[in-house]
């Protein structure tokens, strides 16, 4: 699995929370409860912020592994 791989399930796994973020805040505006505006603020914010915070760390460089280091290690030798 390479670097690109583990980012674009990073970025799938960010849209996914980014979308059901904006469906609870969509379902909290036809909610017509005083409790539909905690659940929008807390629920709502807290699953757009996690999709762009694991956005943001899809965003970080890879750090290479271990195993393709020491082969590349041995192919100098």
């Amino acid at each position: 699995m390479g670097p690109g791989d583990a980012m674009s399930r990073r970025l799938r796994i960010s849209g996914v929370l980014v979308i059901s973020g904006l469906l609870v805040e969509a379902l909290c505006l036809v909610w017509s409860k005083p409790i539909a505006f905690v659940v929008l603020a807390c629920i709502g914010g807290a699953l757009i912020s996690a999709g762009v915070l694991v956005f943001l760390y899809s965003l970080l460089p890879a750090v290479p592994d271990s195993t393709n280091s020491s082969e590349t290690a041995d192919d100098e030798h």
